[in-house]
């Protein structure tokens, strides 16, 4: 059993986490932002899907896939950035269109979370050295690791289930004369997230 004392710290680590944003989050807000709640709550399903699948790695204790993303670390992210870049200009060339540009379908909102999600090969690496830090049992972890990356899919659902209907409510406050300042902001949103990668390093 992990002691009361570390699953709060866990708990409060997970919280600081998905409170900060990143390259997932600037997706998910400028998915809402541009399309409104259900593109942003799709792109946010996709995204958590990628993590789990993430944590699921970690908690298996596959270590060759972690080698793996590790290895081809700048290309991931580069790819990752590039992919952001591209969803960045698409918004801003269709800025005030409203209707006019139409959403994305369902499966293609959750296909760019998943994306996102894998694109940032620093957030698998950070799960290998992360949860093991709160493991007291080191003869059988992964029963431990499972339990921890259960915690923190939630959390990280719920708060990226948050971040899409804040932003599809900022979206409906700025309809109408100031939707082409909202689809820009959205724009920029991703052109952040795009130079995070970037900026990303192995530490």
């Amino acid at each position: 059993m992990i002691p009361a004392e570390s699953l709060v710290l866990f708990v409060l680590a997970c919280l600081a986490l998905g409170a900060t944003p990143g390259p997932n989050v600037a997706l998910i807000v400028g998915t809402s932002l541009k399309h409104g709640r259900r593109a942003g709550l799709l792109t946010a399903t996709g995204v958590n899907v990628g993590l789990v699948l993430q944590l699921a790695v970690v908690a298996a204790g596959l270590a060759w896939l972690v080698e793996l993303f590790s290895r081809h670390f700048d290309l991931v992210r580069y790819l990752g950035a590039a992919y952001l870049a591209w969803l960045a200009v698409l918004q801003w060339r269709s800025a005030g269109k409203g209707s006019a540009a139409p959403a994305p379908s369902g499966r293609a909102a959750f296909m760019r979370g998943l994306a996102v999600a894998f694109a940032n090969p620093k957030t698998l690496l950070f799960h290998a050295a992360f949860l093991p830090q709160f493991v007291t049992d080191p003869v059988d972890p992964v029963p431990q690791i499972a339990l921890l990356a259960a915690i923190f899919a939630v959390i990280a659902l719920v708060g990226d289930i948050i971040w899409a209907l804040a932003a599809d409510r900022l979206r409906a406050a700025v309809a109408g004369r100031f939707a082409r300042v909202a689809d820009r902001v959205s724009a920029g949103i991703l052109v952040g997230g795009a130079m995070v990668l970037l900026a990303a390093g192995r530490r």
